[in-house]
């Protein structure tokens, strides 16, 4: 991970691995910024992810074809953010309006994932973090047709930040 700013309420930063895990496990579905001709275009789309050795790298699945497919083979490079609110006890709290919002913001540059076998182990990793936050989820089984007929994208973020804000 390179930091090339730094975050301007640092009080508010987070660094420990597994409250960083946290977000990325509770979150569920991110939003996606990309550049293109210098107009910004945003998506909502869920995800899987891994956090290794320091590193987060996204997963994601789309059609074959679409905008954002356009747009990634002319600029791959985008941005990433994913947040989560918790809600505090109102009977605990004497502010009863209260939340604690954690998020993290990242860039990376967008890969194909061509491997079938890679392709067909990180669907599986997005059907357990969706699954997690929608646990109503039935996954469609991964046949072959299926995983060959789906597009997988993978971002290494190059820089993220984390951060907690408590709202009231």
């Amino acid at each position: 991970m390179t930091q090339t700013r730094e975050m301007n309420m640092k009080g508010c930063q987070i660094t420990d691995t597994e409250e960083i895990r946290a977000i990325l496990e509770n979150s569920g579905i991110c939003r996606l910024g990309f550049s293109e001709n210098g107009v910004p275009y945003v998506i909502p789309i869920n995800y899987g992810y891994t956090y290794k050795d320091g590193v987060i790298t996204l997963f994601f699945h789309s059609t074959r074809i679409g905008r954002k497919i356009d747009i990634m083979k002319e600029n791959p490079l985008v941005c990433f953010e994913a947040d989560y609110v918790i809600r505090i006890d109102p009977d605990k709290n004497p502010d009863r309006n209260a939340v604690i919002w954690e998020s993290i913001v990242g860039t990376g540059t967008m890969q194909e994932v061509t491997d079938f076998d890679e392709k067909r182990l990180l669907l599986g990793n997005m059907m357990r973090v969706f699954k997690r936050y929608n646990p109503h989820y039935c996954p469609t089984p991964l046949t072959d047709s299926r995983v060959i007929n789906i597009k997988v994208f993978k971002l290494v973020l190059d820089e993220f930040k984390a951060k907690r804000l408590y709202h009231a």
